[in-house]
C-alpha cells in the first residue's frame, strides 16, 4: 500500500511538471510571437512615417497656437512690463516663447527624420525631444504659477514707492507710461488714482494720463480744470488707477488664456513624449537590425574561404554531416558483401541436403 501511495504521489509529481513545462513553453511561444510581431511592425516603413507624423503634427500646430497666445501676451496686455508686482510676469512670456519657438523647431527636424531615417537622426530627435520637453514643463508650470498669483502678487504693490521712482527715474517713467496708454490708467489704486501723482510730480499728471495726448497735457490739466469749468476731469484724464485697471484686465481676460496656454501645453508635452518614446523604440530597433546583419556577415565570411589550405573552410555541421554521407555508402557496402557471403552457405546447405 505504501508502495502505492508512493508510485501515485511520483506520478502526481510527474504531471505536475509537465504542466509546469507546457506553460512555460507557452509563455515563452506567445512572446516569441507578440516579439515578432512586433518586430515585423517596426520594419514597416509605413509605420514610421504615421506614428511619428501623427504627434509631429499636433506639435507644430499646437505649438504655433501657443506662440500666438503667448505674443499676444507680450505685444497687447505687456505683462512683461508688470515686474512690480512679481519677476514671474516676465519670466512666464519668455519661457513660454521659447518652448513654442523649440517645440516648433522640434517638429520641423521630426519631419526630416521621417525622410532620411537614420539611426543617429532619430538619436539626435530623441535628445532633441527631451530638452524641449524639460523647457515646455517649466513654461506650463510657470503659467500656472502666474495664473494662480495674480492677486496676491498685484495685492503686494506698494504704489507710493513705485511712484516716487518713476518722478526720478526715466526708466521706470517710461513702464508707467506704457501702462497707463495701454490700459487707460493714471497712478495707484482706485477709482480716483490719478491723485496719487500729485504728491510726486508737484501737483501735475504724466503726459501719458491725458485722455488727448499732447506734449505737456498732464502739467496743463489741473490749470485748465481750475479756469475751464465746463470741463470735467473725466474728459481730461484718466482716473482709475493702473493697479485696479491691469488687476481687471488680467482677471477677465489673461486668466483664461493663462488656462487655455497651460491645457495645450499639456496636450504638447504628451505629443512631445511620445516622440521621445518612438525614438528610443526606432534606434533600438535600427540597432538589434544592424547587430543582426553584421552577424550574418561574419557568419558567411567565416565559411568563405581557408587562409591556410585556400579552399573554402567547412563548418563542424557540415564536416558531421559530410562524414555521415561517407558512412552510409560504406555500410552499405558492408551490408552487400555481407549477404554475398551468405550466398554460397545457403546453396552448400542444399546440395548437403540433396546428398
Amino acid at each position: 500500500s505504501d508502495s502505492q501511495c508512493s508510485y501515485s504521489d511520483s506520478l502526481i509529481k510527474a504531471k505536475l511538471l509537465r504542466m509546469k513545462e507546457t506553460k512555460k513553453l507557452s509563455t515563452a511561444s506567445n512572446s516569441t510571437q507578440s516579439s515578432s510581431r512586433f518586430s515585423t511592425l517596426l520594419d514597416r516603413e509605413g509605420f514610421h512615417m504615421t506614428s511619428l507624423l501623427v504627434p509631429l503634427t499636433l506639435i507644430i500646430v499646437l505649438s504655433t497656437v501657443l506662440l500666438v497666445v503667448a505674443a499676444i501676451f507680450v505685444g497687447s496686455f505687456r505683462l512683461q512690463l508688470l515686474t512690480m508686482a512679481s519677476g514671474n510676469f516676465l519670466a512666464s512670456p519668455v519661457l513660454m516663447i521659447m518652448s513654442s519657438c523649440f517645440s516648433i523647431i522640434l517638429a520641423i527636424f521630426g519631419f526630416v527624420v521621417v525622410l532620411k531615417k537614420q539611426l543617429n537622426l532619430y538619436t539626435a530627435l530623441g535628445c532633441l525631444g527631451l530638452v524641449v520637453f524639460l523647457l515646455h514643463l517649466v513654461a506650463v508650470i510657470f503659467s500656472f504659477l502666474l495664473r494662480d498669483n495674480v492677486d496676491s502678487d498685484f495685492n503686494k504693490v506698494n504704489v507710493d514707492d513705485q511712484l516716487s521712482k518713476a518722478a526720478h527715474n526715466n526708466a521706470t517713467m517710461a513702464v508707467w507710461d506704457a501702462l497707463q496708454i495701454r490700459y487707460k490708467c493714471c497712478g495707484g489704486r482706485g477709482n480716483s488714482g490719478f491723485n496719487e501723482w500729485e504728491s510726486h510730480l508737484n501737483g501735475t499728471y504724466p503726459d501719458s494720463c491725458c485722455t488727448v495726448k499732447y506734449p505737456g497735457c498732464g502739467r496743463q490739466a489741473h490749470r485748465t480744470l481750475e479756469s475751464d469749468f465746463t470741463q470735467t476731469v473725466y474728459e481730461r484724464i484718466h482716473v482709475k488707477g493702473c493697479v485696479t485697471a491691469i488687476k481687471q484686465s488680467l482677471e477677465e481676460y489673461v486668466m483664461p488664456l493663462l488656462l487655455a496656454w497651460g491645457l495645450i501645453g499639456l496636450m504638447v508635452l504628451l505629443a512631445e513624449l511620445a516622440v521621445i518614446l518612438l525614438c528610443v523604440v526606432f534606434t533600438w530597433h535600427l540597432k538589434r537590425r544592424e547587430t543582426r546583419g553584421t552577424r550574418l556577415q561574419l557568419e558567411n565570411s567565416s565559411g568563405d574561404s581557408c587562409p591556410v589550405h585556400g579552399g573554402r573552410k567547412i563548418s563542424g555541421s557540415s564536416r558531421h554531416e559530410d562524414k555521415q554521407e561517407t558512412l552510409q555508402p560504406q555500410a552499405g557496402r558492408k551490408i552487400s558483401s555481407a549477404s554475398r557471403q551468405s550466398r554460397p552457405s545457403r546453396s552448400r546447405r542444399t546440395s548437403e541436403a540433396r546428398d
